[in-house]
């Protein structure tokens, strides 16, 4: 999870965003789900609602907050993580599972 932490801090979001642990966890689902399709709105959402006893639009709303600070923040981390120049915004599934692959293939070399 520290590696995870790492990762959001250097796109420039801390802690002083709810979305901040939300992103984390989904990203640490992400990466436990592999081998088998993982679906935001049915799998993160909801597991993240429960576990913060809050509604699945507000943990869709607080990651897409993180996103954007993200994009607007530090553009350049998130285009070194996926190896290209973005041309848009990512998605909150896409941003999670770049995140994701990106920490699991830093791991296996």
């Amino acid at each position: 999870m520290k590696e995870i932490y790492r990762i959001i801090r250097k796109f420039g979001v801390t802690s002083n965003y709810k979305g901040y642990y939300f992103v984390a966890d989904a990203i640490e689902l992400a990466m436990n789900s592999q081998g088998k399709p993982i679906m935001i709105t049915k799998d993160i959402y909801p597991y993240l609602a429960g576990k913060y006893n809050t509604t699945t639009m507000n943990i869709e709303h607080d990651i897409r907050t993180v996103i954007s600070v993200c994009w607007e923040t530090n553009k350049k981390e998130m285009d070194e993580i996926v190896g290209y120049s973005l041309t848009y915004k990512p998605t909150n599934s896409e941003f999670i599972d770049m995140v994701a692959y990106y920490l699991c293939c830093h791991k296996m070399q």
